[in-house]
């Protein structure tokens, strides 16, 4: 049984404010080992539930946030920004399931703690044949291209509530509530990575009752952005419109297409936001 595991930092356990999760902010160091060893109970679940093989795709920011001599060594570990599939780098066909950790909600869903949607200040919302999706919901439909299942999220009560809204019966770990988008009522963390540990081993256990989770084709994606020189700016590429002064979309019949689709408008956003000032 081979599983792969994409894990984020802003649903972890303790987590609570943007800083928490910064390369260089007073906590950072802390809360990197907070997500190391929620990753770490995920992957013991699953060898415990008989995994042969377990993949963990360093998912947030940077990607580079795991401490890779902390986790467990029986783990392939993928590590580094630049990659075609992002958050879901490393899963293939071959998988068995997939497992979302540290995961948060979508953008502007219920003060989730650190809500947001790949790019919380340049993105306003994204939407999948005009419903919402944030990131779980995202990377569940690349995972349902290659026909893998979800079987497991952790984070807070509402990207807990979003997983079985969007994908059924999932083993959703709730480890924090949320009380604001920056406030979060947290288990301890071995209580935490507990429950997580437990988690992996129910879902993989009952892995028969699991689908993969598709959407519908042909797909539009529509992004809401914060700007309107973003947005104006992803309509030079080939195919994208311009719905709205903030908005674009684009629509194919190949999922994949417009999963990378939208990490290259990331990458427009993201250069578009550092660009300095000019009153040329």
């Amino acid at each position: 049984m081979r599983v792969h595991i994409s894990v984020d930092m802003e649903g972890v356990s303790g987590v609570a404010d943007a800083a928490d999760t910064t390369l260089g902010a007073p906590h950072y160091e802390y809360c990197r080992r907070l997500m190391t060893a929620e990753c770490n109970a995920a992957v013991e679940g699953c060898f415990e539930a008989g995994a042969s093989e377990v993949i963990v795709n360093d998912s947030h920011g940077t990607m580079l946030n795991l401490l890779q001599e902390q986790l467990d060594p029986r783990v392939k570990v993928v590590r580094g920004r630049t990659k075609s599939l992002g958050m879901m780098q490393g899963l293939s066909r071959d998988c068995d399931a997939s497992m979302f950790v540290g995961y948060h909600a979508a953008a502007g869903h219920d003060d989730g703690v650190l809500n947001h949607t790949m790019r919380g200040r340049d993105v306003q919302g994204v939407f999948l044949n005009d419903e919402p999706a944030g990131e779980l919901r995202l990377n569940a439909a690349m995972a349902g291209t290659m026909g893998v299942p979800i079987v497991l999220v952790s984070g807070d009560d509402v990207v807990c509530g979003e997983a079985s809204d969007c994908l059924g019966n999932v083993e959703a770990v709730e480890v924090k509530r949320a009380i604001d988008k920056y406030t979060a009522l947290s288990l301890h963390p071995t209580r935490a990575q507990e429950a997580i540990r437990e988690g992996a081993r129910r879902a993989l256990g009952r892995l028969a009752d699991f689908t993969a989770y598709t959407v519908g084709s042909p797909t539009t994606l529509r992004v809401a952005w914060n700007s309107t020189s973003i947005a104006a700016l992803c309509e030079n590429i080939p195919g994208v419109k311009r719905v709205g002064s903030r908005e674009v979309e684009y629509t194919s019949a190949d999922y994949v297409e417009l999963y990378r689709l939208l990490r290259v408008m990331l990458s427009l956003a993201a250069s578009a936001a550092a660009a300095p000032y000019s009153y040329d």
